[in-house]
């Protein structure tokens, strides 16, 4: 039984240039008609995610800064401790003034990550945060289009559980969509993952099913199969 669908939006349900495929949101769509919500889980800010969710014509949960944050029928929760976050900053500080690196957003907008542009080596900024000792609290995630300074134990996976229990539906009932390493710890909660075939290494091993087709493509063909059987 599949009570609830849940997909990462840029290079799952988008092309390479990040334009939806409108085919695999149709078939999302017709989901949420025949009573199963689709809801989004994904490494940009909640506002980002919530305007996605009204043009797409979503209606499930939103699974915000790659699980930091979570909003179920307009409940919003902060799943990390200020704290912990404070370091998160700090980590961020310090790049900036050993690498120069750069915000994609303006301070304020993202409560338990930072997101800075990739303008230099993954592993380069991964080195800093061992010389000055952040890596134990800190990791960095890159999506392809921005790399994530995040507090380790805070995922996608951790998202999805916390509003499954919100809404009172079990993990083995739910399809989880995704592309990127930062979409692995949810394709292994979900009780059907499912990769496209330009999904990255991480996100291929813990996905249950991986698609022929790449991103979008390959997701409307997995989606009107499913739609078959619901």
């Amino acid at each position: 039984m599949v009570s609830l669908v849940v997909t990462d939006l840029d290079g799952t349900i988008t092309g390479g240039d990040r334009s939806v495929h409108l085919k695999s949101v149709r078939y999302l769509r017709a989901l949420q008609r025949r009573g199963i919500p689709v809801g989004i889980a994904t490494g940009n800010t909640l506002y980002y995610t919530r305007s996605a969710a009204t043009l797409l014509g979503l209606e499930g949960p939103l699974i915000a800064e790659n699980g930091g944050v979570i909003e179920v029928d307009g409940r919003k929760e902060v799943l990390a401790d200020e704290d912990r976050v404070s370091v998160v900053r700090e980590a961020y500080e310090t790049l900036r003034e050993e690498l120069g690196v750069r915000r994609t957003e303006p301070p304020g907008l993202r409560h338990t990550e930072v997101a800075i542009y990739r303008d230099v080596p993954v592993e380069r900024v991964r080195e800093v945060l061992r010389e000055y000792g952040y890596d134990e609290e800190v990791e960095v995630v890159d999506t392809g289009f921005a790399y994530h300074l995040k507090l380790r134990g805070v995922d996608k996976g951790k998202g999805l559980l916390r509003a499954c229990e919100l809404l009172d539906v079990d993990p083995d009932d739910v399809v989880a969509l995704g592309d990127g390493d930062n979409d692995a710890p949810m394709l292994r909660e979900a009780g059907l993952g499912v990769a496209p075939a330009n999904a990255s290494r991480k996100a291929k091993k813990a996905a249950d099913v991986v698609l022929d087709a790449d991103d979008g493509e390959g997701v409307a063909e997995f989606l009107r199969e499913l739609l078959r059987e619901v």
